[in-house]
């Protein structure tokens, strides 16, 4: 595959932020693209066959129409604002340096795997929540219909009950007697918490409490990498390609690091002595940039950082998917343990009193 020259570019040209598109289907299209235009085909008659039995026919129509108005194929793309700043800029690139083709084919392959990626994070985590919503359901039935129950019956009899298992009761008439305000209360707190983290400060604060979990840290590594990989074996220069990075990665706090990063390498700083001070990128990334640099050989070390990052990524899906598992059912399970402890031992007394 030839290799794109270095480009020049403008950030205002990557400022499109869109996510009504799948990824799966973003790889759907750019791989016909590549099909269509490495054929031959111009881009004015690429388009129809593009729209053909595609899950988007009506904004690739939409395409087609401001491409034969004379927009070029990235501008038709960028004005229809439903796809990312990042394949925006990238296909500029490929229709300035005439690599449409490749270019459309490079991007397949980049969103193939970020599809696969957050596939294989997904299929992950149904199991857990699946048996998380099961066992709160069967506490929630077991304190607003079965200790109730039980309430009436130690109540009538006069045994004395532990102080735990009269705690527990006495939450259990609660729930049940304000049911109505608890579920107005907490559907009134998840939206107040909804609209909190879709303002700008709820953005910033949640993008900070995700840095501070390990898998989102190696998600981003991958993200960066797989599209530094990408953008730096097309010929951009260091700069350039961190700058088009920011555009992949949807924490605003690591989009703006990215961007300073950008600008301190455009100023002369390494790319490994600016990313050493981001306390999230992995120090075996920054060592690899560092010996990539000094000896002039960047794309291919970002080219192995990449397939190594990959596959620790999906290691470490399949580590938290193979722990959590047993985790969340221990400690559900001795919050139900707990509960029928509480009404099994007066039940006991009940038995022995009669």
């Amino acid at each position: 595959m030839p290799i794109l020259p270095k480009t020049s570019f403008s950030l205002s040209l990557f400022t499109t932020r869109a996510k009504s598109i799948p990824m799966r289907e973003l790889a759907i299209f750019c791989r016909r693209a590549s099909f269509l235009f490495g054929a031959g085909l111009p881009v004015k008659e690429a388009m129809p066959i593009l729209a053909e039995q595609s899950k988007i026919e009506n904004v690739v129509s939409d395409l087609h129409s401001m491409v034969m108005q004379g927009e070029s194929f990235s501008g038709a793309l960028r004005a229809a604002q439903v796809f990312p700043g990042f394949m925006c800029g990238y296909i500029a690139i490929g229709e300035r340096t005439a690599q449409l083709p490749d270019v459309c084919e490079r991007l397949a392959d980049y969103y193939e795997a970020r599809a696969q990626a957050e596939e294989e994070l997904a299929a992950a985590m149904i199991y857990p929540v699946a048996v998380s919503v099961m066992m709160f359901g069967v506490i929630m039935l077991a304190i607003t219909l079965v200790l109730p129950g039980y309430s009436r019956i130690f109540d009538a009899s006069g045994v004395a009950l532990p102080p735990f298992t009269s705690a527990l009761l006495r939450f259990s008439n609660f729930v049940v007697a304000n049911l109505l305000a608890l579920i107005g209360f907490f559907f009134t707190l998840f939206l107040l918490a909804a609209i909190f983290f879709k303002s700008a400060v709820g953005l910033v604060f949640s993008a900070h409490v995700r840095l501070k979990f390990p898998i989102q840290k190696k998600s981003i590594n991958c993200a960066i990498v797989r599209a530094l990989h990408l953008l730096l074996s097309s010929g951009l220069t260091v700069a350039e390609s961190v700058a088009m990075c920011s555009e992949v990665i949807e924490n605003p706090v690591v989009q703006n690091d990215l961007t300073k990063i950008s600008v301190q390498v455009s100023q002369g700083v390494t790319f490994w002595e600016a990313l050493a001070k981001l306390t999230y990128i992995n120090h075996m990334l920054t060592s690899l940039v560092r010996i990539g640099e000094d000896t002039g050989n960047l794309p291919e070390t970002i080219a192995q950082c990449d397939a190594y990052f990959q596959a620790e990524y999906k290691h470490a899906v399949q580590r938290i998917n193979k722990l959590i598992e047993p985790v969340i059912t221990v400690v559900l399970g001795v919050v139900l343990a707990i509960i029928m402890i509480a009404i099994i031992l007066p039940t006991f007394e009940l038995a022995t009193a009669v």
